[in-house]
């Protein structure tokens, strides 16, 4: 089965993508159907490899990536990674056949190409073995994730929404690199495998510190953790079947794997509980707080989202020392419940206009359709963690995680009271939605002058059937537990009481469990007298749910800053375009002269530089005069040539110090030059002078000047602190037994550079050919179009 593992292994990742990049020319209808194929393709590739993956097995692919920096492109397939392959493959199956039927027309080739390339980089992630691997698909997730979201290009809370979610988990992006970086710098690698092996060495390290928290940002950044929480909201504004399948099921659920990861490398490390139980507990009740709070469905249910992620962000934690019992799990069971509740969400919209819990509730809408209406409920209790349910079991894993570790200490009531107030809360925003599942008797809202609600429309019974089947699990949880457990995480099975499912025992659980269900039934009667006394009109179409003030003001100091620096340098003109080039250059060489310097043996004197044959001072007198020469005189002509002199005297310079071949390149590219430049300006009208005014000139005269003195510097420290190892001296002893060529300048062109020189080649090519193609097309115009006032 591992050789098995070890063949199945890239594709699994490699299908979404091959699959996206041949949907996005097909219409829409054809489009979505050749997309099922990926989540179904991915599916049949896992499913026989779970039970090999369940047991303990694990299957490890490398391939060489970058070998002169020690990093490999490393693929391994364990029970966690296959537990997400099977997650995201399920969930993806039945949000693509739901949003066939939801999105129709508006689900493109385009549409589907972003998603499959999603799935494709989430798949790629959770089978990651490198830290380095694991980012680059992590980046992929937050570009595809962002579009995805924006796909509305028109709809302006679209694209904030976008813009948001961008901003702050590419924020996290950058964090996590930078942790990545020097992880492997302390680590000596970057290999997940092999920093596992050496995590107790690891955590004991007072330097592992900083890497960690790096790392923690970006995992933290990626499920919207307590203060980054704010994008998550703002990101529903993408259709339902995109808020699912993201925000439900896998992206926010990566920082969650990159946790599980982190775990066995830094569970010893004496930041690891404090900083993800503090964090993790924080966010279950703040953000419980704000899905209680809110009006809109989607907004409830992003909030949700947020605090169930950090009760996950805690368990993480509260496991460290014992191993991650029960969090695959907790894992299953909000996915599935959390992906259906969108897409009922989804449904109910379409079928009554507004997804506004106020209006909701004094519709009758329930009674018109009970199969929806139960499966709201059935989603609604899961989200409180009824008994009987597989929500429950869940819940009852985190409880047993709060009073089992030994290291929360004095912390350990506090850590309970947040675990029950978040609980609390759950159940609060539960009958919440409850509430608009419920009978109603009330008239339907009224709505102020001027203000519309989206009319219905017809909504397929077909929208049904994902969430239902995505529901199923919860059942069967709550019913046989022990079993539903053991399939998912074997390990957690033991951990489980009989009965487990309604009460096991009268214990610490139970109490906490107690407290739980009675402080939310006291919140859920609050929030309901709240909805009935709040007849606010019901949010208008496609309108997001706020997000915070500080998110806002990130965003538009972010486009601000876009807007001014691309002014600044994209203002026109190929003046300001060389001087930025310039500047930027200048810059870059300043970091290596501003190092400490490292001289490698005696230096060399200034002697030692200038030009040892007297005649050598030729060349030097044809590049300075050309130089010179060419700021000085007006015309075109006289300056090519003046130009042509300072390359020439280059070319000589290359004569006299024994390089024959770069002299003959020298002297052809300034001959092709020269030619050019006097053809071209045949066409072009005669100079009016330099219409520059003073200020500009000095500009470009400071921009000149320091580009010179930069390059100038560089070089002479080049001479003066000679490397220990020159670049050239393998390619120097490689040119003859490698590739049988005397001329090292050749085989480093032909042989050790080959494939960039093609590259270089087909460039000129390219040019060549639009030149052609532009010469060709001069005075040439269609027919019936007028001539041009040349």
């Amino acid at each position: 089965m591992g050789i098995l593992a070890m063949r199945v292994l890239p594709w699994i990742p490699f299908i979404p993508f091959a699959l996206a990049a041949a949907v996005l020319p097909l219409p829409s209808r054809w489009a979505g159907r050749v997309a099922l194929l990926a989540p179904a393709s991915v599916l049949v590739l896992a499913l026989p490899l779970w039970r090999f993956a369940a047991a303990g097995g694990s299957s490890r692919l490398s391939f060489p990536w970058l070998p002169s920096l020690g990093i490999n492109a490393d693929l391994r397939l364990d029970h966690p990674g296959a537990f997400f392959v099977l997650l995201i493959g399920a969930i993806g199956l039945a949000i693509a056949q739901y949003a066939r039927r939801y999105l129709k027309e508006k689900a493109n080739g385009r549409f589907w190409a972003l998603l499959l390339a999603f799935m494709g980089s989430m798949l790629g992630l959770v089978l990651s073995d490198s830290l380095v691997l694991l980012y680059v698909f992590w980046e992929l997730t937050t570009v595809t994730s962002a579009l995805l979201i924006g796909m509305d290009i028109e709809d302006a809370a679209a694209r904030r929404g976008a813009v948001q979610a961008f901003l702050v988990t590419g924020g996290g992006g950058l964090a996590l690199l930078a942790g990545v970086i020097l992880l492997g710098r302390l680590a000596g690698t970057t290999s997940l495998s092999e920093l596992e092996a050496r995590g107790a060495e690891l955590a004991s390290d007072p330097a592992h510190a900083l890497p960690l928290a790096l790392l923690l940002v970006g995992a933290f950044t990626k499920s919207a953790q307590f203060p980054f929480h704010s994008w998550l909201p703002g990101a529903m504004a993408a259709p339902a079947p995109v808020s699912a399948y993201l925000h439900s099921a896998t992206l926010v659920k990566a920082g969650v794997f990159l946790l599980g990861r982190l775990a066995p490398i830094f569970s010893a490390s004496p930041l690891w509980v404090p900083a993800l139980t503090a964090v993790g507990l924080t966010t279950f009740v703040v953000a419980g707080v704000q899905a209680a709070r809110a009006f809109d469905l989607k907004q409830l249910l992003a909030y949700s989202t947020a605090a169930y992620l950090g009760l996950l962000t805690a368990l993480h934690g509260l496991h460290a020392g014992a191993g991650a019992r029960g969090v695959l799990v907790a894992i299953a069971s909000h996915a599935l419940y959390k992906s259906a509740l969108f897409l009922l969400v989804g449904w109910l919209e379409k079928a009554t206009g507004t997804r506004d819990l106020r209006a909701l509730r004094r519709e009758r809408w329930c009674r018109l359709d009970p199969a929806g209406c139960a499966l709201v409920g059935l989603g609604a209790l899961a989200l409180a963690g009824a008994p009987l349910l597989l929500s429950f079991v869940a819940k009852e894993i985190f409880y047993g995680a709060v009073l089992d570790q030994p290291r929360l200490g004095a912390a350990l009531p506090l850590a309970a009271a947040l675990a029950v107030a978040g609980s609390a809360l759950s159940v609060a925003y539960a009958l919440a939605l409850l509430a608009c599942a419920s009978p109603g008797e009330a008239a339907p809202l009224p709505l102020p002058p001027g203000a519309a609600r989206r009319p219905p429309r017809a909504a397929s019974r077909w929208l049904l059937v994902a969430p239902a089947l995505l529901l199923l699990p919860q059942l069967a949880g709550g019913l046989a537990p022990a079993l539903v457990v053991a399939a998912i995480e074997p390990a957690a099975a033991a951990a489980i009481p009989p009965g487990v499912a309604i009460w096991h025992r009268a214990d610490a659980l139970l109490a906490l469990g107690l407290a739980g269900y009675a402080l939310g039934l006291a919140g859920g009667y609050l929030v309901w007298r709240r909805l009935a006394a709040s007849p606010g009109p019901p949010p208008a179409e496609g309108a997001p749910p706020p997000a915070g003030g500080a998110l806002d003001a990130l965003v538009q100091a972010a486009l601000s800053g876009a807007h001014r620096v691309s002014r600044a340098v994209q203002a026109g003109g190929h003046p300001r375009y060389a001087a930025v080039t310039l500047l930027v250059a200048t810059a870059a060489l300043a970091v290596p002269l501003a190092l400490p310097a490292r001289a490698h043996g005696a230096a060399a004197g200034v002697a030692a530089l200038l030009p040892s044959l007297p005649v050598a001072w030729l060349p030097v007198a044809m590049i300075v005069a050309g130089a010179v020469l060419t700021l000085r005189v007006r015309e075109r002509v006289t300056k090519v040539l003046m130009m042509a002199l300072a390359g020439y005297g280059t070319a000589l310079f290359y004569v006299l110090f024994r390089a024959p071949d770069l002299a003959l390149t020298q002297i052809l590219v300034e001959t092709v030059s020269l030619l050019l430049l006097l053809l071209a300006f045949r066409h072009l009208p005669a100079p009016r002078g330099d219409g520059r005014p003073p200020a500009r000139r000095l500009a470009h005269a400071a921009v000149a000047l320091a580009s010179a003195a930069g390059a100038s510097a560089l070089a002479w420290a080049a001479g003066v602190y000679p490397a220990p190892d020159p670049a050239g001296a393998a390619q120097l002893a490689l040119s003859v037994p490698e590739a049988g060529g005397r001329n090292v300048v050749n085989v480093i062109l032909v042989d050790f550079r080959g494939a960039d020189t093609l590259g270089e080649i087909a460039v000129l090519a390219i040019a060549a050919l639009g030149a052609a193609a532009l010469f060709w097309h001069r005075g040439r115009r269609p027919p019936g179009e007028a001539p041009c006032d040349r």
